[in-house]
């Protein structure tokens, strides 16, 4: 019984991907995908964030290229 009670009282734990996860998906944005691509069904927030954390990564890289071939002059 006192399980029970307990359970009703604990707050759902938040689904959160986690600074680690985020960091390694920023920096490489195919982890990112890997890991939306696995946590989409059952944790889509963890999803949400991988995926936006790849995303946010691969448009930083895309512009610091740009930048970096800009300023060689090709």
């Amino acid at each position: 019984m006192e399980q029970q009670e307990q359970s009703f009282l604990e707050e759902p734990q938040e689904e959160k991907l986690g600074l680690p996860l985020t960091i390694v998906s920023f920096c490489f944005p195919i982890v990112g995908a890997i890991l939306f691509f696995v946590n989409k069904s059952k944790s889509p927030a963890k999803a949400n964030t991988a995926c936006y954390a790849a995303l946010a990564g691969l448009g930083v890289g895309i512009v610091i290229r740009v930048l970096t071939m800009a300023a060689r002059g090709h």
